[in-house]
């Protein structure tokens, strides 16, 4: 997202009239209707005066979200202590279902081992991080063995993507079929990847307000344009819930 668009947005958002910023800054109604086009770019001095008005800070006011360090981890990565507090939690639930001992040893074993295949798979998911030269990817496979087998070997997939190899980036979001008053997982909300000889899918997590305005002018930077982004990083600016806007939407069809 442009500059002048964020600042655009948050005069809207708080309501303001160029007239009544240009007032507030003490400059001319022109300057601020050149910088919401584009055609200027405020000084320092008024970016910083800017940023006390809308009560954000600069990174926020030029790029729509707070400075993130590179590299940057989107997601978690797989953690032994997550792990092992399962596998605690999943014995003290077989020791319950065998009769804490009243059942053979061999049945409280395999209950539990069955467990292992079910339960440690979920505690680990894909994760990518941003690097200033390159997205880095960690992928498990999708089925519980697969994944286990990566687990236990230590052996996750990995894939290095340069900058230069993208040639489209899209936002896609789609809406998660629910048959239950009691499923609570996410919509399915990624960002896709393509290079000229395959396709990525990354997963956009929660703490997308924190880096995702920003690393889409990143990206931008490196002559990448990120498809639909812009109505994802209006909502993040406006501090409007992603999720609220995509269902009333598609609610509304």
């Amino acid at each position: 997202m442009l500059i002048q668009t964020i600042l655009k947005l948050q005069r809207l958002k708080h309501q303001y009239t160029q007239a009544q910023v240009a007032a507030k800054l003490f400059v001319s109604t022109q300057a601020v209707s050149k910088w919401e086009l584009g055609q200027a770019v405020p000084s320092i001095d008024n970016l910083l005066a800017l940023s006390d008005l809308y009560n954000v800070s600069l990174d926020e006011l030029v790029q729509g979200s707070p400075f993130f360090k590179k590299p940057y981890l989107v997601g978690h990565r797989y953690s032994y202590f997550k792990a092992l507090l399962a596998m605690v939690l999943w014995a003290g639930i077989t020791a319950f279902l065998t009769g804490f001992g009243y059942q053979p040893f061999w049945l409280t074993l395999g209950v539990f081992l069955l467990g292992v295949v079910f339960v440690l798979p979920v505690t680990v998911h894909d994760y990518w991080v941003i690097e200033q030269k390159e997205l880095d990817i960690t992928s498990y496979e999708h089925s519980n063995l697969g994944k286990l087998r990566q687990l236990l070997t230590n052996h996750p997939t990995t894939t290095v993507i340069d900058y230069n190899e993208i040639i489209e980036a899209k936002i896609i979001y789609q809406r998660r079929q629910r048959f239950s008053p009691f499923d609570f997982n996410p919509d399915f909300f990624d960002l896709q990847i393509k290079t000229a000889t395959q396709v990525f899918i990354l997963s956009l997590t929660a703490q997308l307000r924190q880096f995702f305005p920003q690393f889409i002018n990143f990206l931008a930077r490196k002559n990448i344009a990120v498809t639909s982004a812009d109505e994802i990083v209006d909502l993040i600016v406006n501090k409007r819930s992603i999720y609220d806007h995509f269902n009333q939407r598609q609610s509304n069809r």
